[in-house]
């Protein structure tokens, strides 16, 4: 069954991710773009490093132009940002995106961007959901994708030097260029090590690379930057001589930071750094929004500054029409994701990377400094995540239970309120709060909390896990 989450749809490569089915997804796409008036524009397709991604692509884009649909088609890879900013300056109706971003190297997958260079909304993902139940599996069309190139049908595509001059455009190229930073980046064997070494090699930074070479396993690790998955790097900054670390995920929408000293920042505390970075030193006007998963300290940022913080579901075109609808400076996610007004209509990994190394140049404090000068302002708490591994049977009793009969554990503290908005979510009256979730792209379910203190967070985890009404997988991912 072919299911859109919160980032496309994704699944294991060979299993539901098979050019049978890809094909199924775009021939829903051209049935789509008819319906809407829109086959007459060209689609532009782009794809990441994993394994088969640009088989996939081609097999996608042999299918439009068999339905006499336009094709741009951008070869080498590119960055789901680079498509994203595709999309919107060409004002094209679609734009096509092979990757699962952050996900294992044995998934691949299909984002959809539509009109304004924006994730594409459950509307449409819904209809073509509903379109690829009456499509049978597909075999490739007559006209291949290299003869429909030759004829024109199939048209090469690059935005890269557009795509750079944005991100440039949007920083203080002088700034940065007067402090000579060493900056370690690491790509994650994917798709940012082209597009981040040109956008630093124009600030005079120096740089060492890691992990820059294609590896479709990813180092046996997933492409996503969290620190367990960043141990080498780790290693090298705790050696010394860098003022920053950078790693970009897979289809580099998503950063990870290390300061000066090699400790990992994480992503709640990138999006306090950038947005205290923006209101404090630049300025700059507008409150932001996050997802439900995301630290309430960025709303104590936000209220001291005498602006709104909003909470949106999980998925980041939630946060992408948040800020438009209210005009908003950022909008961020706890996972690594993060949009700034005024560039990408979605995650830019890039972009958030280079505005750190601004930052360091702007304010002449280090990544250290500046968090400690944050947290002395507006206070920590303990964010964590636990990720359960669930079965189908598990699923469905755990929705019931939560969902549908809404029952609440006996938590050990007093319950301000309760949301539905996306699982379930409780607030306490200190400040503490606890979400249930299941994952829109893996088969997890994920526990997110934050806390005032780690014991609080340890009470609130054995309440949870011991809880034999809910009866939790005991297997974390």
């Amino acid at each position: 069954m072919i299911k859109f989450g919160t980032g496309g749809w994704r699944a294991v490569i060979g299993e539901e991710f098979t050019f049978g089915n890809v094909r199924r997804v775009a021939q829903a796409t051209a049935l789509y773009l008819k319906e809407i008036g829109q086959a007459h524009k060209p689609v532009v397709i782009g794809h990441d490093l994993r394994f088969l991604s640009g088989r996939f692509s081609r097999a996608f884009a042999e299918i439009l132009v068999h339905n006499d649909i336009p094709v741009w088609f951008i070869e080498p890879v590119v960055p789901t940002p680079m498509l994203m900013f595709a999309v919107e300056q060409e004002k094209l109706a679609l734009g096509i995106m092979l990757t699962a971003s952050h996900n294992p190297s044995e998934y691949n997958g299909i984002k959809v961007i539509v009109e304004g260079g924006k994730d594409a909304p459950v509307q449409v993902t819904n209809r073509l959901e509903e379109l690829c139940k009456y499509i049978p599996q597909l075999e490739a069309p007559p006209l291949s994708f290299f003869d429909a190139l030759e004829q024109g049908k199939i048209v090469l595509y690059s935005n890269k030097n557009a795509y750079i001059d944005s991100l440039l455009a949007q920083i203080d190229v002088k700034a940065v260029q007067q402090l000579n930073l060493n900056v370690l980046f690491n790509p994650m064997f994917g798709v940012a090590k082209d597009i981040m070494a040109m956008c630093l090699a124009s600030l005079r930074c120096s740089v060492d690379l890691i992990n820059a070479q294609r590896d479709t396993m990813f180092g046996q690790r997933a492409p996503s930057p969290s620190r367990e998955a960043l141990q080498d790097m780790e290693y090298l900054m705790k050696q010394g001589g860098y003022h920053i670390g950078i790693a970009t995920d897979g289809d580099s929408d998503r950063i990870g930071l290390y300061d000066e000293k090699g400790n990992y920042i994480t992503a709640n505390d990138i999006l306090k750094l950038l947005y205290y970075y923006l209101k404090e030193y630049r300025g700059e006007k507008g409150g932001l929004v996050r997802n439900l998963t995301t630290t309430h300290v960025l709303d104590r940022i936000a209220h001291s500054f005498g602006e709104p913080a909003y909470e949106v579901p999980v998925g980041f075109k939630h946060i992408s029409h948040k800020m438009d609808e209210e005009d908003l400076l950022l909008g961020g996610e706890s996972s690594g994701g993060l949009k700034i007004r005024g560039h990408v209509n979605g995650k830019d990994g890039i972009l958030a990377a280079l505005l750190a190394v601004e930052m360091l140049a702007k304010t002449k404090k280090s990544l250290s400094g500046l968090l400690k000068e944050i947290n002395e302002k507006y206070g920590t708490l303990h964010f964590g995540e636990v990720n359960l591994t669930y079965r189908a049977q598990d699923r469905s009793r755990l929705e019931k239970i939560l969902l549908q009969d809404r029952y609440v554990p006996a938590f050990p503290w007093r319950l301000h309120r309760t949301s539905y908005m996306d699982g379930v979510k409780y607030y306490f009256t200190n400040d503490n709060w606890f979400s249930i979730r299941f994952s829109g792209t893996e088969p997890i379910l994920r526990l997110t909390y934050e806390t005032n203190t780690e014991a609080q967070a340890q009470e609130l985890k054995r309440t949870i896990m011991g809880d034999k009404t809910l009866n939790l997988p005991a297997k974390e991912d």
